[in-house]
């Protein structure tokens, strides 16, 4: 739950200031001082550089009076310059665009002269907010700037990082982190003349990683950044306060609020001494020290002293920037914490009309204000107008990641949108409280458009790529370097050695890729409402929306009460036909979670006491499955649901004196609502119903292929269990007139697979599954790969399956088969991925998009259903569900839901008869998830 209101907003401007300083112009250029020597300027840098602004100013003004004409367009650059160093935005904007005029009415144009007046003009359009016009004019001054100095010059660098600043402000985090590694990698050659520079750009950098998520290596570029700043000559200590003011928001987005409030107490006192104790700069680091003042119990009286202060700046300045206003919003939030609705309400309204034309994904989002007004009105019991400012805040969060999208790469914009307000959950609490069911109705509908939008975004961008890899040579490098990145990535992870470096590369290369792909392309606009999805119902069926919520009531908005108390699943159910929605409250979530956790351990030991296991599941159904099966009578359930219970062993619970499985009703777990309506295109069938692969060549005691490092001595077993369900699978795909390719033993490589996985409709993988976590151990015999608990920490779900050891001399078939080469694929053609290997359902949940690892990247790829196991699952016992599940498909023709009935229940029948235990280890590992057709 985000608690850090307005950390994206207003991020420290006033590094550019000091970048001026650093680059002072960037010296016209030895070429623009020889053609506009009728004045000397170096008296007035001389000022600037020491700090004396003021004196600057009159010096340049002074010169105008009595320059020539020829010298004139210099002269208003070196004033917009000192108008800068003085926080005068609209005298910078006037006296470049000035500096413009005199070039085009026949001044000699000087292109380093033409350049910096394009950068002053534009920093000034960027703190005004004028995104459209700064990105012009700081574009046009970049390309000025590196055909007039040079491409390895410190000029062409600091406008870089000024364009940078400009991307950033309009929301585009990604092109300002590409942009900053170019501007970097001149400067790092340089720093050792000059630091400055380089510690600046290190300064926006970070400010761009922080927004979209990534606060481990925003917090490395502060640190560089701060490491340089001893070595800089800074007489005001502008540099030194900025970076105050950024780590302090870095500890505030981390929720780290003691040290937060340390660095911006130091931060005040800095920003006083550098700009003044009426600057709004220093005003905006009043406002986030404010918020950190917020969350802390028993400091709202502090938090609103340092919002009025903040506020009260902003209205002795002439500011033309929205953002200075913020504190409007932060003292309407303190008001609804009281129960002061109808203050809260005007504070929020007066705030959303300076912010109603921002850009969703920019700093100055209106976001949170939108978030703010529906909490007030809701307060005042106007649940309707409440509900639609909730909506009109959901809408903004979406609107604004897939701007973002443009330029950040999967995982940097699975970290923007985990960090981003809880607006969903609000509007799902507004219509719960509100008992209407059309509010309900509208609820439901707002979260199928939020839901895996950012797998959505993948999928297409990827595809996209390979579509367009063998027309466009821009592209195949591009792709190259990112399927090499992403395999020297997936190396790192299963090698158990640090990964940063390799994560780096993979970002940077997926970010240059999805930039040179054409801007707008994303996800579909339209996504199905909830009459079309009840519509879509088979008869007989009901959807059912888990979903935990955290607020109960206005004043919860954006409090750490909220955030410390635990959240309350609810159950939303929607009948096929004319019912209207159900809404059962289902308890709070950690106990829930608690339960689930110490049932399905004991599913996964199949040695354990039965009573116990009996006992662990009831209190399970009892919280979960019978309050769904008393509100309805469908025999057919689909489920949406966050973690844990995406993940549950549903046909295992105790249900009267057996279990689910035995009942007349089953459990499907959907990845999204969309799932009841997607419709395979027609066309020619795929050249293999069913592609097979089993049993890779590692042999008894070989070795992971491809691990070094403490990995190395890891042995995997044999798997005869998988080659002889294969062998069946083989008979049964006879007998169908199903053609089938199979690959055993050395067969059963990367490369092959690759070839032939986007040509079938069904795909098998009967091997081992891997991944790095530390607790990992090889598997022991009989069962497939390793040994998962059943919630691992985010990154730690299995991201690769295990294939046939590599020839010595293989390039690009390394025999481990990763998580981000599977979503490179095309396998659109695929109906069914079935990961028969181990815990392949494991490990991290994502908010919005489900399961991560394995299962989402044969989503990203195409695939419409992947079933996954839920433990180390049984060689044997696998091997038998395998058959049985496959003759249900290929000879019944039985749905998805069907099938896995089928298959565990033929696996409970044949045990017994054998006499064999029949614990749910043996048959409820896998679960299917995405399209039950």
């Amino acid at each position: 739950m985000r608690i850090d209101r307005h950390v994206r907003a207003r991020p420290v401007c006033a590094v550019l200031i000091a970048a001026a300083l650093a680059t002072a112009i960037a010296a016209p250029s030895s070429r623009a001082q020889a053609d506009h020597s009728a004045f000397d300027a170096a008296p007035i840098r001389a000022r600037l550089a020491a700090g004396d602004e003021d004196g600057a100013q009159a010096a340049a003004e002074h010169a105008l009076t009595t320059a020539p004409a020829s010298a004139r367009a210099a002269l208003e650059v070196l004033l917009a310059e000192t108008h800068w160093h003085r926080q005068q935005t609209d005298a910078t904007h006037a006296a470049a665009t000035r500096a413009l005029a005199a070039l085009d009415a026949g001044a000699p144009d000087d292109a380093g002269i033409r350049a910096q007046a394009l950068r002053w003009r534009g920093l000034a359009a960027a703190e005004r907010r004028h995104s459209t016009e700064a990105l012009a004019d700081l574009g046009e001054a970049a390309r000025l700037s590196r055909a007039h100095d040079g491409a390895e010059s410190a000029a062409y660098a600091s406008i870089l990082g000024d364009l940078a600043f400009a991307q950033r402000m309009a929301g585009d985090y990604g092109d300002a982190m590409t942009t900053l590694e170019t501007a970097l990698a001149i400067q790092r050659r340089q720093a050792a003349e000059e630091p400055q520079p380089l510690a600046l750009s290190l300064l926006r950098l970070g400010q761009a990683q922080r927004i979209s998520g990534d606060v481990a290596r925003a917090e490395a570029s502060y640190r560089e950044a701060l490491g340089l700043a001893a070595r800089v000559r800074d007489p005001r200590g502008r540099l030194r306060a900025d970076l105050l003011y950024a780590l302090a928001n870095l500890e505030r987005h981390r929720e780290r609020i003691d040290e937060a409030i340390a660095w911006y107490a130091q931060a005040v006192p800095a920003f006083e001494r550098a700009y003044g104790a009426d600057s709004l700069k220093l005003a905006r680091v009043l406002n986030n020290y404010g918020n950190a003042e917020s969350v802390r119990y028993g400091r709202r009286d502090a938090a609103v002293a340092l919002y009025r202060r903040a506020l009260a700046i902003a209205q002795r300045n002439p500011a033309a920037n929205p953002g200075d206003f913020l504190p409007l919003s932060n003292i309407a939030m303190v008001d609804t914490w009281r129960g002061r609705h109808r203050e809260a309400e005007a504070g929020f309204r007066a705030m959303l009309g300076r912010l109603q034309a921002m850009p969703p994904a920019s700093e100055a989002t209106p976001l949170f204000v939108q978030h703010g007004l529906a909490a007030a009105l809701w307060g005042q019991g106007r649940h309707g107008e409440a509900f639609a400012a909730a909506e009109a805040s959901e809408h903004t969060r979406q609107a604004g990641l897939r701007e973002v999208a443009a330029g950040l790469s999967d995982q940097q914009m699975l970290a923007f949108q985990e960090q981003e307000y809880a607006t969903l959950d609000l509007a799902v609490a507004i219509a719960i409280a509100s008992g209407d069911r059309a509010l309900l109705e509208r609820a439901w509908s707002l979260a199928i458009t939020a839901r895996g939008q950012v797998t959505a975004i993948q999928s297409a961008r990827l595809g996209q790529a390979r579509t367009r890899v063998d027309s466009d040579p821009a592209i195949a490098p591009l792709w190259q370097e990112w399927l090499a990145a992403s395999s020297a990535l997936e190396g790192a992870r299963l090698a158990a050695t640090a990964s940063g470096p390799a994560q780096a590369r993979l970002e940077r290369a997926e970010r240059r890729l999805v930039q040179a792909l054409p801007r707008g392309m994303t996800i579909a606009d339209v996504q199905p409402d909830l009459r079309a999805v009840r519509a879509a119902l088979p008869p007989d069926a009901a959807l059912v929306w888990l979903v935990p919520i955290a607020h109960r009531r206005a004043e919860d908005f954006a409090s750490r009460e909220m955030h410390d108390r635990d959240r309350e699943w609810h159950a939303l159910v929607l009948e096929a036909g004319g019912t209207p929605i159900r809404m059962l409250r289902l308890g709070p979530m950690r106990p829930m979670a608690a339960d689930v956790a110490a049932w399905q351990a004991r599913l996964a030991l199949p040695e354990g006491d039965p009573a116990a296991l009996r006992g662990d599941g009831e209190r399970v159904a009892a919280r979960l499955w019978r309050p769904i099966a008393q509100a309805t009578s469908a025999r057919r359930l689909f489920v949406i649901a966050d973690a844990p219970l995406q993940r549950l062993a549903w046909s295992a619970l105790p249900d009267g004196d057996g279990t689910l499985l035995e009942r007349d009703r089953w459990v499907h777990v959907l990845h999204h609502e969309g799932d009841l309506l997607t419709q395979r295109p027609d066309g020619d069938p795929p050249r293999y119903r069913v592609l097979a692969l089993a049993d890779p060549r590692l042999g008894p005691g070989a070795p992971v292929p491809a691990t070094p490092g403490p990995r190395a001595d890891c042995r995997w077993p044999a798997l005869p269990g998988a080659r002889r369900e294969v062998a069946r699978l083989q008979a049964l795909a006879a007998d169908a007139g199903a053609p089938m390719l199979t690959l055993f033993g050395d067969a059963a490589s990367e490369a092959a697979f690759r070839r032939a996985a986007p040509q079938a409709g069904i795909v098998h993988l009967a091997t081992h599954g891997a991944d790095a976590s530390s607790a990992q151990a090889c598997a022991a015999g009989g069962q497939r790969g390793v040994a998962f608990v059943a919630d691992t920490v985010a990154g730690a779900s299995p991201s690769a399956l295990i294939l046939s050891a590599p020839a010595a001399d293989a390039t690009a078939d390394d025999g481990v088969l990763g998580s981000l080469e599977i979503a490179a694929l095309d396998l659109r053609s695929v109906r069914w991925a079935v990961l028969a290997a181990c815990t392949t359902g494991a490990g991290a949940t994502r908010h919005y998009e489900g399961l991560d690892g394995l299962a989402r990247a044969f989503r990203i790829a195409g695939a419409g259903t992947v079933i996954v196991s839920l433990w180390p699952v049984d060689d044997d016992a696998t091997a038998a569900w395998s058959e049985a599940l496959y003759r249900a498909r290929l000879a019944d023709g039985a749905d998805t839901p069907e099938a896995m009935r089928a298959a565990q229940r033929h696996v409970i029948a044949t045990r017994r008869a054998a006499g064999q235990s029949v614990h749910p280890f043996y048959w409820a590992g896998f679960v299917a998830l995405g399209d039950w057709r």
